[in-house]
């Protein structure tokens, strides 16, 4: 038997989930930016797929948030 693997609309969620949990976004305000729908995660955590076009916007979106967090620079003091 072959082991389960996971569907596309749910690699897209765990992704989406993760990047919830590493910037503490709130769901609701994260659907508002990214998409202009602050129902968005809900209506994907009830098993609604996004389409490609969405999808593709939804992961510019994070990418883009992520490399300007990469870019910040820190205010730690080198050791």
């Amino acid at each position: 038997m072959f082991p389960m693997t996971r569907t596309m609309s749910e690699h897209f969620l765990a992704r989406v989930e993760a990047f919830l949990v590493a910037t503490g976004t709130k769901p609701s305000v994260f659907g508002q930016y990214a998409v202009g729908d602050s129902a968005f995660l809900l209506n994907l955590r009830r098993g609604r797929s996004p389409t490609l076009a969405t999808a593709d916007k939804v992961l510019a979106y994070i990418d883009k948030l992520e490399l300007e967090a990469a870019r910040k620079p820190t205010n730690r003091k080198p050791k």
